[in-house]
């Protein structure tokens, strides 16, 4: 009784209230920027804290809330502006479909109710699950966590309904690309290895924003209603929806506890639980509420998860709680028995604080959200000159280099390719996030067990596949179900077959074409350059190609018999095309892309990103009002560029090379 006395005594200090205000605004703040995460925001308040918060109990527990609340307010952009993070792919697909039919704030209502709910069930299920939790966490060695990450694979590619085959080979081409440049292999490209944030901004976000400047219009229709009382509307339904919150944050938490399998696998697992246990499955991928508040509920959740083997072992379930161990020892507190005795206090002061501080951030975003989501009825290239320079130059902090730029607009000419031409994208980010994890856990255990036989024949191995299995064919019967529900749909997609020569010259044969050669030149590389020394070194890229290449065969046969491309998809579609002027509209954003290398290469990158700004709203809106949008919406960047990246980072920009040659050139 004596800890818990003493725990509830520093909610009676003004320190405790002061810090966890402030790394919850922090948290609030650092979500809606493009390329942060949580990892980022801790690491900028960790020397602040350590240095300036001298009670341990304190220190540590605001390390933790960050993490704890970060998976709150990310589902702002993800819904509003269609701007994901690893940790929002399903509130992506999911709410932003929501956010185009006018529904933001009623989706974001929900979530916050859901998210504080998920919290606070987290927290509960922390402090009774800790005394047990050495036990169940041991178990879980180096097969089942590669296991869990094929389990994650395994579902959204079952999850991308009529283009299974298309998901496969997304996941495949994911998971080299996720290996470039690992441990020496596959280093035919100069992108090595292929950073996480300038992937995932260049395949979800960068083709969004693109798709909606070019139509010009807003991301909802005229009419929507986005007041505060719409909000609260939302936050009341995701109330109603209490069982299936308990239920998935239950499931979140126990995935969360799982070391190393990340924020995208408990994204997707609950998505694929809440719809296995869904009786109507129909609306599943076009926009459902509830599908998003399956994740919702899982993610916040997972951080009570996490915190269970870095409180019971030491062991950081995340890497997020990786510094919170790291602060530990500066505190003089040491993980596992001694937190359920001399410093238990720190334990249920922890508890309390996860559960507090995911009520303060979904209240901050119940009061906010109301105003925000208008946001979805300005025309988009408003939105998209301010969003654009800032997501670039969010690539080029995360590699301080202009590779960070280059592979975040490669891979965003490869993603709008792909969301045109009905190539589902969730499965390639999964299998990009998710390859390192499965091979090197996949290594470790064949090492440890002597081979396949004694890796993969651990009883919790067999029953995570098997789980795997079954969870694979209930939703495969599901999807089908939804395909035959949706037969009428599928007739709008059905075409007259066309002459070979135009066959020929179709996306359904060009694509699989393209894809095949980037698959073989990865294959030729690793053939050419193969590393002796271990199987790990060449059993995955070798397997990886080998098998693309196979389905992409299958598919290039599909294209030349002129076979109807899938009529559903686990991915958002093209709302640009047959718009009036779109094609001069695409022509107008890609010189404005140009624009901003031009600059950036002879006058300096912040500046390419500001000349960006000021020229995208005259480029592609029409008034004499488009010239004071450019000149706010320079200055939105501006002040980025000023008080975050200048004053906060410190961020160095590269030097413009071409001005620098040439003054070197006229010597």
């Amino acid at each position: 009784m004596a800890p818990v006395v003493e725990a509830l005594g520093y909610l009676t200090q003004p320190l405790y209230w002061g810090v966890l205000l402030s790394v919850v605004a922090l948290a609030a703040v650092a979500s809606a920027i493009p390329g942060m995460n949580a990892f980022l925001v801790m690491a900028l308040a960790f020397p602040f804290i350590l240095f300036r918060v001298e009670e341990p109990a304190i220190g540590l527990v605001a390390l933790a809330a960050i993490s704890g609340v970060s998976n709150t307010l990310d589902s702002v952009p993800a819904v509003l502006i269609g701007q994901p993070s690893a940790a929002t792919q399903v509130t992506f697909l999911e709410g932003h479909q929501l956010a185009r039919r006018g529904r933001a704030a009623h989706t974001l209502g929900a979530i916050y109710a859901v998210s504080a709910l998920g919290g606070v069930v987290g927290a509960a299920i922390l402090l009774v699950a800790i005394p047990v939790a050495r036990p169940f966490v041991l178990r879980f060695g180096f097969s089942e966590v590669a296991a869990t990450g094929m389990l994650g694979i395994a579902m959204v590619i079952v999850l991308s309904r009529g283009a299974m085959l298309r998901g496969l080979v997304s996941a495949l081409v994911g998971m080299l690309l996720g290996i470039i440049g690992s441990w020496g292999r596959l280093t035919v490209t100069p992108f090595v290895p292929m950073p996480l944030v300038p992937f995932i901004l260049g395949l979800f976000a960068l083709p969004e924003i693109v798709d909606l400047m070019i139509s010009r219009k807003p991301v909802a229709a005229e009419g929507a209603n986005l007041g505060a009382s719409e909000v609260m509307r939302g936050a009341r339904y995701g109330l109603s929806r209490w069982p299936m919150t308990v239920r998935q944050s239950a499931a979140g938490v126990f995935l969360g506890a799982i070391p190393g399998v990340g924020s995208s696998v408990v994204d997707w697992l609950s998505y694929a639980f809440g719809v296995i246990l869904t009786k109507d499955r129909s609306q599943f991928g076009k926009g459902s509420l509830d599908g998003v508040l399956f994740a919702e509920s899982a993610q916040n959740a997972k951080e009570a998860g996490a915190a269970l083997p870095t409180l019971a072992l030491g062991i950081p379930g995340a890497p997020t709680w990786a510094l919170v161990v790291t602060a530990m020892i500066p505190y003089g507190v040491a993980p596992g028995s001694q937190m359920l005795g001399r410093d238990a206090h720190i334990t249920i002061l922890l508890v309390i604080t996860l559960a507090l501080a995911n009520l303060v951030i979904s209240a901050i975003g119940l009061g906010v959200t109301g105003f925000i989501a208008r946001l979805t009825t300005v025309p988009y290239p408003v939105i998209g000159a301010v969003v654009i320079p800032i997501l670039l130059l969010s690539a080029f902090v995360d590699t301080t280099s202009w590779r960070g730029i280059q592979i975040a607009l490669g891979v965003g000419a490869m993603g709008y390719a792909m969301k045109r031409h009905r190539w589902p994208r969730p499965p390639m980010i999964l299998g990009f996030i998710l390859v390192d994890i499965i091979e090197r856990n996949h290594f470790n255990a064949v090492s440890i067990h002597d081979g396949y036989a004694g890796a993969l024949g651990r009883p919790l191995t067999i029953a995570i596949l098997a789980v795997a299995l079954l969870i694979a064919v209930v939703l495969f019967r599901a999807v089908r179900r939804m395909e035959r529900g949706a037969s009428a749909d599928r007739g709008d997609h059905q075409k007259r077959k066309l002459p070979l020569a135009a066959r020929l010259r179709s996306p359904d044969v060009l694509i699989p074409v393209a894809v095949m050669a980037g698959v073989g030149l990865l294959l030729s590389d690793h053939l050419r350059n193969p590393i002796q020394d271990a199987w790990r070194f060449t059993t995955y890229p070798f397997w990886l190609s080998v098998i693309a290449l196979g389905l992409l065969s299958i598919e290039l046969l599909r294209g030349l018999r002129g076979r109807p491309v899938p009529a559903t998809l686990m991915d958002l579609g093209l709302i640009s095309g047959g718009e009036a002027g779109a094609r001069g509209a695409a022509f107008r954003t890609l010189g404005l892309f140009a624009l901003l290398l031009l600059v950036g290469v002879t006058v300096g990158l912040k500046w390419g990103a500001l000349a960006f700004a000021l020229a995208a709203p005259p480029a592609l809106l029409r008034g004499p009002a488009r010239w004071l949008v450019a000149l706010l919406t320079a200055a939105i960047v501006w002040i980025f560029i000023y008080v975050f990246l200048d004053n906060v980072l410190y961020v160095l920009y590269p030097k413009p090379f071409v001005t620098e040659w040439l003054a070197e050139a006229l010597r």
